[in-house]
This record gives C-alpha cells, structure tokens and sequence, in this order.
C-alpha cells in the first residue's frame, strides 16, 4: 500500500510541472503584432510624431517628439511589450525658440505645481534645451514631481536633478513657519501674502535660515532679515533676496 501512494504522488507531481510548463509557453508574437501594440500604447499615452518599425522583434522609434519626457515614455512603452528584444532609439525632440523661452516656460510649470511653497527654493537653468533644476525642496517626492514636470515642457532635451531634500526635522519645521507667518503677517509684507505664489522663500536646514526671492525695496529686504535672526533657535540668515530687476 505505501508503495502505491508513493507512485500516485510522483504522478500528481509530474502531472503539475507539465501542466505549469504548457501555460507558461504562448505563440511568438510577430513583427507587426508588436508594431501595433508600440503604437497602441503610444496613442494611448498621447504621444505623437513616433515611426515605429519592427524587424526580428527589434523596435526602432524615430520622428520628432515634443519633449524629453516623451522620448522616454515611448521606449520605455516598447521595452514592456511581451517579447521585443530591444529597442532602438533614433527619436529626435522639438528644438524650443531659445534657451530663455524654454526656461521660462519650465519656471512657469514648477511655479504651479500644487505643492511647491515657500518653504521650497527652485533654480532653472537651461543650456541648449538641456534643464538642470538646482536649489532645496522639502519632500523627496516633490523634487521627482517637478522633474517630470519640466520634461514635460516642450522643446525640453533633458532634465539633470541637482536638488538637494532638506532633512525632516521638527525644530526646522517649527523655524520655518515661525518666519513665514512673522513675514507675511507684517503690515509692509501683506501685499505678497494675498498672492497665489508668495515671493519670499524661506529655507531652513538645521537651522540654518536662507532667505530667498524678489522684493521691492532695499527696505522689505532688511526687514524680511531682521524678523527672520529675531526668530529663537535661528543660528544663522543668509539673506539672497533681490530687489526686483536686478540679476
């Protein structure tokens, strides 16, 4: 009897591998099967201007595309197809009017993203359609937003990430919002806090102050320091406020 059993489970067992190996086995896909799909996806994705051909299951995306981002999106959707052994990238992107407008443009796009405040400091620089975002945000989730953001921008050719998260610290936080609200609380800074992008930025690392942005007068901007040092636990200001029309 022992010696049955043990025959029915080497069946059983035999039987569940071949089972597993036949599902895991489905029909090649061809050529154009995989042409059709890239370009599903991409239409799915809105992303216009891609050729795309397929030989030996190697994807090759050319055309002109708007930006960085979708350069990338558009392999990055050919690499995820059942079966494409590689892709070849000869996609070009759209040429902005300079680098000036493109900057612009990318300020524009992290000045209105939902969660950049204050408390957050953001550079632009833009060499040849390239964009290299510099400075201080206050979440690690933020700086991944506002890249994405700007390779988004058309005529965009690519985005480097120098931006530095600032450490979470409860005694920075308490710093921070201290200065803020003394700021925009005082009578001659109330005209910038009605604004949807206030232009006083505040940066705080292990309390050590920065102050950052543009203001009107020589006045607001040893104002704006003088309340900052007064707040406690501030070790150090670094006043980089910049009167309106100065570089």
């Amino acid at each position: 009897m022992k010696k049955v059993l043990g025959c029915s489970v080497l069946v059983v067992l035999a039987i569940g591998v071949s089972v597993t190996v036949a599902a895991q086995r489905h029909p090649p896909v061809s050529d154009p099967q995989i042409k059709a799909e890239v370009e599903h996806r991409l239409a799915d994705d809105g992303i216009r201007g891609v050729t795309v051909a397929v030989r030996e299951r190697m994807a090759t995306l050319s055309g002109t595309v708007e930006s960085a981002w979708a350069r990338d999106e558009a392999i990055e959707h050919a690499r995820k197809i059942d079966d494409v052994a590689g892709v070849v990238n000869e996609m070009t992107i759209a040429r902005a009017e300079s680098d000036e407008t493109l900057a612009k443009a990318v300020a524009d796009k992290v000045r209105r993203y939902v969660f950049f405040s204050v408390f957050d400091d953001v550079n632009i620089y833009v060499n040849d359609g390239v964009t290299t975002l510099t400075g201080f945000v206050t979440m690690p989730y933020k700086a991944q937003a506002m890249v994405k953001l700007a390779s988004r921008v058309v005529g965009v050719q690519g985005v480097t990430d120098r931006l530095n998260v600032l450490p979470v610290s409860s005694f920075d936080d308490s710093i921070r919002y201290t200065i803020a609200v003394r700021i925009y609380n005082d009578p001659l800074f109330w005209n910038y806090a009605i604004q949807v992008n206030p232009p006083i930025h505040i940066v705080v690392q292990n309390s050590r102050v920065i102050l950052t942005g543009v203001v009107m007068s020589e006045v607001e901007r040893r104002k704006a320091d003088m309340i900052a040092r007064g707040v406690f636990g501030v070790l150090s200001v670094e006043n980089k406020l910049r009167l309106e029309g100065e570089e």
